[in-house]
């Protein structure tokens, strides 16, 4: 694990303070807080609209914050620095999965390591396979995505975003469009990343994940983080009203 700690201090790979976005006139982020460290599960949930999604691609600019600070494993991500080295530490998975349609699945995960890290097609090609292998989708070398159901694609897209090593793994709801049988495949993927501790921030509607995987769960709403708990506590004894309406349409209790 990434964490140290020096005397009562601990260094976290992930802080973010006082993240502001707009777009045009409409006010996405007002002000967010976040800090994680190594090893840990943040799970994100909240209304749509709620500023969740453009949180998630301003972490690695994706999305360029109107102002705020976000500092990652030591270096402070900025457009004027090497935020593609950055960017190379972070893998994120979407909604949709993004695949190249023209590549086979053994190419869709090669290319990158190959072309931005300048590994060697032989070893890539072995790592590859290995991930597939843990995704549960050896077979699937040489199929093409459009050979995949929706659950095969996104374990695939899990596989290519661990190829280039990352430190932290964003997940930007990533069963929403999925048939409801195949969101348990992809979640036992993401259980075992967390299990063997991977740093994760997921937004996600999937209550049951939230209260098995995540260290703490924040619900944001309106651009804001409302409340911020461990498990156990946010959704047995939420403080915030807001929070336990959400809940409580979401859990109907």
């Amino acid at each position: 694990m990434d964490r140290k700690e020096v005397g009562n201090t601990v260094s976290f790979l992930l802080e973010v303070e006082d993240l502001w976005k707009s777009f045009g006139d409409l006010q996405v982020l007002k002000g967010v807080n976040m800090k994680l460290k190594s090893g840990e599960v943040l799970v994100v949930v909240g209304p749509s609209g709620g500023g969740k999604s453009t949180f998630l691609r301003c972490i690695n600019h994706l999305e360029v914050p109107d102002r705020g600070r976000i500092v990652f494993d030591g270096e402070e991500v900025r457009e004027d620095k090497n935020i593609n080295q950055i960017r190379s530490k972070i893998g994120m998975v979407f909604q949709q999965f993004n695949l190249f349609p023209h590549l086979t699945v053994l190419e869709n995960l090669v290319l990158a390591p190959v072309k931005v890290k300048s590994i060697n097609e032989e070893e890539a090609t072995k790592k590859a396979k290995r991930l597939l292998e843990r995704v549960g989708l050896s077979e699937k070398v040489e199929a093409y995505p459009s050979q995949l159901s929706g659950g095969q694609q996104q374990r695939v897209a899990i596989a290519r975003a661990l190829m280039m090593d990352p430190k932290l793994m964003l997940f930007d709801e990533p069963t929403s469009a999925l048939d409801p049988e195949l969101v348990a495949e992809v979640l036992e993927v993401m259980k075992s990343l967390a299990t063997d501790g991977m740093t994760m921030i997921v937004v996600t509607h999937e209550m049951g994940f939230a209260k098995e995987v995540a260290n703490k769960v924040c619900f944001m709403d309106s651009g804001i983080i409302v409340e911020e708990a461990p498990p156990e506590t946010f959704f047995s004894s939420p403080e915030n009203p807001r929070t336990k309406e959400f809940l409580s349409k979401i859990l109907g209790v």
